[in-house]
């Protein structure tokens, strides 16, 4: 019979065979992707994202006159720290000596379930509790979906309560195209937009999105979202609270997402051990050092719907 280290050193490969399966197909189902946020690696503890002004609008310049320049405007500087998530299990002698592996493959996939849960309830949580600052912020203490003050006093909003119908679809996209920089310039228009809504919301978002007319009207006029340009989709964020929240809605521009949200990572899913076997026991531990945020506001709309 083995003694007990070479037990624990001919098992070892087989548990993280398990685990690196486990992790494959689990990762599949990440959502933080399809929720606007970008993948940023941490060179540092605290990684620091700045804003920074565009140049404003070119202006006529004669024959031989200088051109026109201007300095850039600092705008936020936002610290996006990550945050370490573990979860231990433990692996015993009778485990291995009794070959136990459906329990063994059932504990390490518990513990890739359980860290890939929590990066999806916290990327979505960057929309949900977007509304306020007790999960996430810009540098200045804003919110991601309020009423943001611009660099020259003026300010514009984000956030409503509309509830999720095809009129109010129509007017958060068309604010969102009105969105100006901090020196009051006006954004490029949105060019790939996406509607996030929570499961309980689904079908109705595919009947604003997908129906042939309008469905909120008799009349039955074209549907603009329907008309074979495919310049908006859904996602459904699963992991939105079913309670006080599932009627919560978000619109986002993947494109202006792609330079304002970060999923800022430590380290990405790993699984370790200690080492050291007691009482017949291994202990394995995963982790995970990550945190989404955002550097600006001009990427999404959220609507505080109750109903």
């Amino acid at each position: 019979m083995a003694d007990l280290q070479t037990l624990f050193d001919l098992a070892d490969p087989r548990i993280r065979g398990i685990w690196d399966e486990k992790k494959t197909q689990l990762s599949t189902r990440l959502e933080y992707c399809m929720l606007g946020l970008k993948d940023i690696d941490a060179e540092i503890l605290n990684p620091q994202f700045e804003n920074f002004t565009g140049l404003g609008i070119a202006n006529a310049t004669g024959e031989k006159e200088p051109y026109n320049r201007e300095d850039l405007v600092a705008g936020v500087n936002t610290t996006i720290t990550p945050t370490k998530f573990t979860k231990a299990i433990d692996i015993t002698e009778e485990m291995l000596r009794f070959n136990l592996w459906p329990k063994i493959n059932n504990l390490v996939g518990g513990v890739a379930n359980a860290l890939n849960a929590r990066i999806n309830t916290d990327a979505a949580k960057i929309h949900y509790l977007g509304f306020g600052t007790t999960f996430s912020s810009l540098g200045n203490g804003e919110a991601l979906y309020a009423t943001h003050t611009l660099k020259d006093g003026s300010t514009q909003a984000n956030n409503g309560t509309l509830t999720l119908s095809y009129d109010n679809l129509k007017t958060t996209i068309q604010a969102m195209d009105r969105f100006r920089d901090d020196k009051n310039i006006q954004l490029l228009p949105c060019s790939s937009l996406r509607l996030i809504v929570a499961r309980e919301k689904k079908e109705r978002a595919e009947e604003i999105l997908r129906s042939i007319g309008n469905p909120d009207s008799a009349n039955r006029v074209n549907n603009v979202f329907n008309n074979g340009k495919g310049f908006i989709d859904l996602v459904v964020s699963n992991w939105i609270p079913v309670t006080t929240y599932s009627t919560y809605w978000f619109v986002i521009d993947m494109e202006r997402a792609d330079q304002m949200a970060k999923m800022v990572w430590g380290w990405r899913p790993k699984f370790d051990d200690d080492k050291v076997i007691t009482n017949g026991t291994k202990v394995y531990t995963g982790s995970v050092h990550f945190k989404p945020g955002f550097q600006a506001w001009q990427w999404a709309y959220g609507q505080a719907a109750t109903t």
